[in-house]
Formats: C-alpha cells, sequence, structure tokens
C-alpha cells in the first residue's frame, strides 16, 4: 500500500522559498521606515519663525502611531506654549518640548518647574551647560525648588563629569531636604566622592 502523504520538496525549494518571504519582509520593513523618515522631514518648522505647534506628533513609545496633542484652543498662548510644552517632554520630543518651554517663558509663563523642565529637555538634547543655566535660573526663581537642585547635582556627576560641584550641589541638598526623597542618593554619592576629591 503507498503511503498517502505528500512527499517533502527537496531542501533548494524550501530554501528558495523562505529567502523570498524575508525579501519581501525585508522590503516591507524598509518602505514603512522612509515613510516614517519622510513624514518626520516634513513635520519639521523652518526659517526663523516660531513653530506651528503641531496637532499630532509621532511618538516613540508608539511604534510610530499618532498621538493627539492637547486642546489647547480655548487657552492663552502662554498656556498653550506650557501644555505644549509638557506635552512634548512627556512624548520625548525634546527639540519641541524646549521651543515650547522658552515660548512660554517669554510669555510670562516663567517658573521653577518650567525652567527646570527646559532644562531637562536640554539635557536629554545634548545641551548640558545650557540646561544648567536652567537649573540656576530655576534656583535664583526659588532656592527652595527640590527638582532644580537634585538635577543640577546629577548633571555635575552623571554629563559633565564634575564630582566636586557635584558634592557641593548634593551637600546643599542635604541641608535643604535632610529627609528629601533623593536624600539617600545624595548621602551615598557624597560619602563616596568626598573621598576621592583633592
Amino acid at each position: 500500500m503507498r503511503d498517502k502523504r505528500a512527499p517533502e520538496p527537496p531542501t533548494s525549494v524550501i530554501a528558495t522559498h523562505w529567502a523570498v518571504i524575508i525579501a519581501i519582509l525585508a522590503f516591507s520593513a524598509g518602505s514603512g521606515m522612509s515613510w516614517l523618515i519622510l513624514q518626520e522631514r516634513h513635520s519639521k518648522p523652518t526659517g526663523s519663525q516660531p513653530p506651528a505647534f503641531p496637532t499630532q506628533t509621532t511618538g516613540p513609545a508608539a511604534g510610530g502611531s499618532s498621538f493627539a496633542a492637547p486642546d489647547v484652543s480655548q487657552m492663552s498662548p502662554a498656556e498653550a506654549a506650557l501644555a505644549l510644552g509638557n506635552w512634548n517632554y512627556d512624548h520625548q520630543g525634546w527639540q519641541r518640548a524646549i521651543e515650547s518651554y522658552q515660548r512660554a517663558i517669554s510669555l510670562g509663563m516663567e517658573s521653577a518647574d518650567v525652567r527646570t523642565d527646559l532644562g531637562n529637555a536640554l539635557r536629554f538634547s545634548g545641551e548640558p551647560e545650557k540646561a544648567l543655566e536652567q537649573y540656576q535660573a530655576a534656583r535664583r526663581l526659588n532656592p527652595q525648588h527640590e527638582n532644580s537642585l537634585c538635577n543640577m547635582a546629577t548633571l555635575y556627576a552623571q554629563v559633565l563629569n564634575d564630582p566636586a560641584s557635584a558634592v557641593a550641589a548634593w551637600n546643599e541638598y542635604l541641608r535643604l531636604f535632610p529627609n528629601g526623597e533623593k536624600s539617600a542618593v545624595a548621602r551615598q554619592f557624597v560619602a563616596t566622592e568626598s573621598q576621592k576629591l583633592p
């Protein structure tokens, strides 16, 4: 009696089928990435005019899907700039966050929180010196502002490679906020790095 199973195709035919499938998948992925890059290029503002605030943007967390920006149509220009700065910050749109925070500040929405968030966006954009300026501005506005001091200390330690300034900032943090959220981190850093300083 004959075996009723279909004969297995030769190995070379299977390899050819897989090669075709992989080529199709690679082409599809490449086309999708090209489309995303072109979409991003078209959405970037040009010229010296302030950028138009987006109604949608592409978020990295969603793998390219769109998130709707907040409706700012009923807000004052300053409130709208701040809301869009916060929204872009939350979606890691650092350059747009920077532009929005700068606009908010120029329209009178200056506070230690806004300056600190602007500093963080600058830091994540690779501009640590400008970030430091914003943390210092936040501290001038509110010497009791915990987040700006904490961010300044970590910037000195992790990015600017200035352990002496980091120790000084963490010591100031511990003086002002002995039971602060980052007090354990501050104590550990000061204990470890103080021994290494000349």
